[in-house]
């Protein structure tokens, strides 16, 4: 398959004129559902299951639809410049998603760089926060330095800003490092990134089929930003990226952590959390129940001292408690 194609990127911004990559990431999602797992026809007790599974989860979405707000797009954001049709819940069970297996199920986070206290601060809760959103085994790997980057795989911009290219990771680094038992590697860097040389940056870029991916801290606000701010674009970031690594789909319908962004303002719109739709597609993906979900995450803002989150993942468990109780 075509590597461009295999690609999803976050965010970022093209040069002037340049139109190449607009509209390949629906082509890879058509793409990727032929060549992710075995064709192999399902029982039909296999099937009976899978229905009943989809058929609760369609009816959780419901109980927690009233959380999220439909997706309005404005000037300058990702939907204007990258039409898209998205992907439903149901959608997202057909296309035979790249998905965590019992040996295969561990998301490994792999600092490259040179890291500030504050920056190792936010990778160590972006891998707790990870744990309860996927609720699968999180490892933080040691940090690496960066090395001897091979030419044309760099440049130097806006003065003597260093930018390294995405695929230089994604291709040349990450894949001789991605552990057998490996659900996705994330490499986070706080170097600059660019996918092509008619971009000016990207915030970060996964493989949707090799499970790797890279992200930079670099624009997400260091200094210059409060704590809470670059806590929270950190982790819509690794988040969202991480879904793309399980065949996940941009968002359209919702405000949501899975929607696509094109700048810092649009990535501070969106929730901290996955709308009802990619909600469901996570829940039926590592066989996750919502409501367990929704609490390991409140839990986790409780103890970062965000009550704004804590109570709003609360109120999520406890409306798909009550949808239970009406059965």
């Amino acid at each position: 398959m075509n590597q461009e194609l295999s690609q999803s990127i976050r965010g970022g911004r093209k040069f002037r004129n340049s139109h190449r990559l607009l509209a390949f990431f629906s082509v890879a999602g058509v793409l990727l559902a032929g060549c992710s797992q075995s064709d192999r026809p399902a029982s039909n007790a296999e099937a009976s299951a899978k229905n009943v599974r989809i058929s609760e989860l369609s009816r959780i979405k419901e109980a927690v639809e009233p959380f999220f707000q439909p997706m309005q797009s404005r000037d300058h954001d990702w939907l204007q410049d990258h039409p898209e049709n998205g992907e439903t819940f149901e959608e997202y069970t057909e296309s035979k998603p790249i998905l965590p297996t019992t040996d295969r199920k561990t998301i490994y986070i792999l600092p490259v760089g040179n890291f500030t206290p504050a920056e190792r601060k936010m990778l160590n809760l972006t891998a707790e926060y990870m744990r309860a959103f996927y609720d699968l085994p999180v490892k933080l790997n040691p940090e690496r330095p960066l090395g001897n980057v091979p030419k044309g795989q760099s440049r130097k911009v806006y003065g003597n800003k260093l930018q390294i290219r995405s695929g230089y990771f994604l291709n040349a680094v990450l894949p001789k490092l991605l552990p057998n038992d490996a659900a996705a590697l994330v490499c986070f860097t706080n170097y600059d990134l660019y996918p092509e040389d008619t971009w000016s940056f990207v915030f970060g870029q996964a493989s949707l089929e090799d499970r790797v991916g890279v992200w930079s801290l670099s624009r997400l606000g260091g200094g210059k930003a409060d704590g809470k701010i670059s806590l929270s674009r950190t982790l819509k970031i690794a988040i969202h990226e991480t879904g793309h690594m399980f065949s996940m789909r941009h968002c359209t319908k919702y405000e949501c952590l899975m929607s696509g962004t094109n700048s810092l303002m649009e990535t501070d719109r969106r929730p901290l959390d996955a709308c009802p739709e990619c909600m469901a597609k996570i829940a039926w993906a590592m066989k996750y129940d919502p409501e367990t979900r929704y609490r390991n995450l409140s839990e986790f803002w409780r103890k970062q001292g965000w009550p704004d989150e804590q109570k709003a993942m609360a109120d999520k468990a406890n409306a798909v408690f009550a949808a239970g109780e009406k059965r």
